[in-house]
């Protein structure tokens, strides 16, 4: 019994999700050419999500000075990139239709924000947030 008990476990997704303190699988921090001594917003977000809707205008005011990268996992490329264009995005979107990016963080929904820095998660928020705003701004500016 604890046998199977432990095997569960240790297959559970969750355990393998990206939290706080955990360090990017090399691999990742290369596909998202994340540099050292840099920190990154990396934002999951879907053209279907009522709460990214909300929050990506509220990214954009932050891309002139900060480095967000936006991964996109609409199933339909095509319906992704119209929602980029539609929201104004103006920052780096990686379009996920496979969800290898989400197979990887396991983020817990959408809007899913993770800030990165030496290829370390430093700080993540799930969920449409009231106050995203303030968030990021305290964020950016405690690990800049």
């Amino acid at each position: 019994m604890f046998k199977k008990l432990t095997l569960a476990l240790l297959l559970s997704s969750s355990l393998f999700a990206y939290n706080v303190g955990d360090s990017l699988d090399k691999s990742v921090v290369n596909q998202l050419s994340l540099k050292k001594d840099k920190l990154y917003l990396i934002n999951f977000f879907a053209s279907w999500c009522g709460s990214c809707k909300k929050e990506l205008p509220i990214l954009n005011n932050y891309a002139s000075n900060h480095s967000i990268i936006g991964i996109n996992i609409d199933k339909d490329t095509s319906k992704g990139k119209s929602f980029v264009k539609k929201m104004g995005v103006k920052f780096k979107v990686v379009y996920d239709s496979a969800n290898n990016m989400v197979k990887i963080f396991n983020p817990v929904g959408v809007p899913a924000i993770y800030f990165v820095k030496n290829g370390k998660i430093v700080a993540q928020k799930f969920g449409g947030v009231d106050g995203i705003d303030a968030y990021l701004s305290k964020t950016f500016k405690e690990f800049k």
